[in-house]
């Protein structure tokens, strides 16, 4: 075994023989809808269920649509509560996806407060102390410009590119590279990059372009080589608005594999950055830096791979080799073999083309084929299995034409070669590979139409929004999460709820588990949790390893809690999805119950500031465990409560020690009087409510009786409650 793999595999098992499995987690902004963020999180989701690690994701979501809020980054930013210890061990993250959003500068002071978390990096930004995976965009742009000149004999290149995008620039480096390395003349007017990459940059440079040169015929430009498939889909359909064709005209390739290079009018020959296998090593790089904090390491690149479509001027290799002759001469290793022979060479052979299916499936393959040559069966036995093979597939992944008519050329030069003496036979299994390849093709229609039906759960999703809707109390909701969750392909839920609306994620309660969890835990129901990052982990499946999604649920400015979503689809947009019915149907049940009117008399955060002078809080106070945070919100929770410091300690799960040293590093008070303090400032805020009396004030705040209260109110602000009042109002 590789000794990495085995070094950590070790340090795992350990951590997990001590009832202590490493956790990580994933942040970064992405459309889920693009296949780039998925496939990162598919390659992490690999790599945790190889190292048996626990996984949650942070990632958000780009705004769907113009009905999502429209400051979605600020709810985003809130994920980063959870970030730290004990929560997760360490971090990939995607800094570069956040560039969209905000500056550099705050995006690196955003992730350096993360520190001293372990971190990996998979974008393009630099931050110190955080390695990274990345691609090679100069070997990638070396392929591509390889196979151009040797290929195809191109000698006269245009480069398209976008200047906002630091890749970009890389990539139009590494062109100009090759074009040295070859001998060849950059051309004038050829380098084009753009503002934006939106369509009308893109669109002017390709006008620019055809101002310049014709580009007729590879009369004089033979490819446009592009920074990105969506730059280059643009320009083909630029291209084609002018009537000139790709690739009869000129060539164009692409880089990054999108969506758009696949539904390109000609498919766009492009580089596959090798989403999964960055995400996979990611996490590899990840266990290393949690189990040697102290070590350097360096970033890594991840070799590429360049995907040859029709846009450079050939076809893909599937169908290049289906146009293959048939060697008959020789295929076999002889004529005189016994069947058992016979049958084992084509098992050596099948069980490669069909890498990963059971043992027992290709057998039946073997005798299928048996079947069709010697019994000529109707249906045909091949037909049949490779029916059942579509079958099996569909059930747990998805159909991948080009994979399986791949396959299928295969298997065919294995075969045909064993009637080539038979013209009857011949014919009769070369028209069974037509049915083959006519059944793929039925098979991925089938799935693309219900697709369409099906691309966001749409049916199941709007009886799903309306039963949400209809809910009128928390006990409703609860109901609808228990019975509608498996219809979204979500296995389980951790659901915490503050008690009122808040204007920022403060302490709240864990409500609901699902699947219901052992009797000793749902005794402890509802539980308090004060910091977000210090939710008890026995509350999550602690008899196994989690996959989690993580969502904070809010409604415009305010903000509800939040929901652990066990992973169970991995269309990150089901999950966002709920944590949108899920906001709404908590809006109107708080609004019901009258949780908002409250929300005036709880302590703002300025009067917090003018009470303890607070800075922001920073890696240094993360870095010691408990926070400013944390200890104001459990005292204000607990503000119609005697202090109990032993009771707090066990709390917050740090020692009476730390916890009073701790307070008084951070705020300058002891516990007790910035527990009193507090309370003075909510007294405050009721007193402003003439209806309130005096001794409900005090009996809310925990004095003993009205005259304390009285005597400590005048102690901090020098009047007495009702002189206070009577100057307010």
């Amino acid at each position: 075994m590789n000794q990495g793999i085995a070094k950590r595999r070790a340090f795992l098992t350990q951590r997990k023989n001590q009832g202590n499995r490493v956790t990580v987690g994933f942040t970064g902004i992405a459309d889920f809808r693009s296949f780039i963020g998925q496939e990162y999180i598919a390659g992490m989701m690999k790599a945790a269920s190889d190292y048996d690690l626990n996984f949650i994701n942070f990632a958000g979501a780009i705004k769907y649509s113009l009905f999502d809020d429209i400051d979605f980054i600020s709810h985003y930013l809130k994920n980063f509560r959870f970030m730290k210890a004990p929560l997760v061990d360490g971090l990939v993250t995607w800094t570069s996806s956040l560039c969209s959003f905000l500056d550099t500068k705050t995006i690196v002071q955003t992730f350096n407060a993360l520190k001293p978390l372990p971190m990996v990096d998979i974008g393009y930004l630099d931050i110190e102390g955080i390695p990274c995976i990345r691609i090679d965009n100069n070997s990638s742009i070396a392929l591509i410009m390889d196979h151009l000149i040797n290929r195809h004999g191109y000698k006269h290149f245009v480069f398209i590119g976008s200047k906002i995008s630091e890749p970009h620039m890389r990539r139009l480096n590494a062109f100009q590279n090759e074009l040295k390395k070859y001998g060849i003349s950059e051309l004038p007017d050829s380098i084009y990059m753009t503002k934006t990459m939106d369509s009308i940059d893109i669109a002017m440079a390709v006008n620019k372009l055809c101002s310049a040169y014709n580009l007729k015929d590879h009369s004089e430009i033979d490819c446009i080589i592009t920074s990105s498939d969506i730059i280059a889909a643009t320009v083909i359909e630029e291209l084609d608005k002018q009537n000139i064709c790709v690739p009869k005209d000129v060539a164009v390739t692409g880089f990054n594999n999108q969506y758009n290079g696949i539904t390109a009018r000609s498919p766009v020959t492009t580089m596959d950055l090798e989403y999964f296998k960055r995400g996979y090593a990611a996490v590899e790089l990840l266990i290393d830096r949690i189990m040697s904090p102290e070590e350097q390491f360096k970033t890594r690149l991840i070799p590429t791979t360049l995907l040859i479509r029709q846009s450079c001027g050939c076809f893909e290799q599937s169908i290049e080799d289906a146009g293959e002759e048939i060697n008959t001469a020789n295929s076999m290793p002889g004529t005189n073999l016994s069947e058992e022979e016979v049958r084992n060479y084509l098992f050596r052979l099948t069980r490669n083309i069909f890498s990963g299916r059971p043992e027992i499936e290709i057998k039946n393959l073997i005798d299928a084929i048996f079947d069709d040559i010697y019994e000529q069966k109707s249906p045909s036995s091949i037909l049949r299995w490779f029916q059942n093979l579509l079958q099996n597939i569909r059930k747990d992944s998805v159909l991948v034409n080009s994979e399986l008519q791949q396959n299928i050329t295969n298997l065919r030069k294995i075969i045909l070669p064993m009637v080539k003496d038979d013209d009857k036979q011949f014919s009769h299994i070369e028209n069974i590979f037509h049915q083959l390849r006519s059944l793929v093709s039925v098979f991925i229609e089938y799935d693309t139409l219900s697709t369409r039906e099906n691309s966001y759960l749409m049916n199941n999703l709007s009886q799903i929004a309306m039963n949400f809707a209809s809910a009128t109390t928390g006990k409703q909701i609860q109901d609808v999460l228990r019975y509608q969750l498996s219809e979204m392909e979500i296995p389980g839920i951790v659901l915490c709820l503050s008690d009122n609306m808040t204007i920022d994620l403060t302490s709240s309660n864990i409500e609901l588990i699902l699947p219901e969890p052992p009797l000793d835990i749902k005794e402890k129901l509802p539980f308090k949790v004060y910091d977000p990052a210090c939710i008890p982990k026995t509350f999550f499946p602690h008899s196994r390893r989690y996959n989690l999604m993580l969502e904070i649920l809010y409604h415009a400015d305010r903000y509800f809690g939040y929901a652990f979503l066990e992973i169970g689809t991995q269309n990150i947009s089901v999950y966002d999805t709920v944590r949108m019915l899920l906001s709404n149907a908590l809006h109107s049940v708080y609004l019901k119950e009258g949780r908002t009117k409250e929300r005036s008399m709880l302590l703002s955060s300025e009067q917090l500031v003018g009470i303890l002078h607070l800075k922001s809080e920073n890696s240094q106070e993360n870095r010691n465990g408990i926070t400013v945070r944390q200890i104001t919100n459990y005292l204000v929770e607990h503000l119609s409560e005697m202090t109990n410091l032993d009771k707090m300690a066990d709390e917050l799960m740090v020692s009476k020690s730390h916890l009073v040293r701790r307070a008084k590093e951070l705020t300058g008070f002891t516990i007790q009087t910035l527990h009193e303090k507090l309370k003075i400032e909510q007294a405050k805020n009721l007193l402003q409510v003439e209806s309130i009396k005096l001794a409900e004030i005090a009996s809310r705040l925990g004095f003993q009786n009205q005259n304390y209260f009285s005597s400590v109110f005048k102690k901090n602000t020098g009047m007495s409650p009702r002189a206070w009042a009577h100057r307010y109002h």
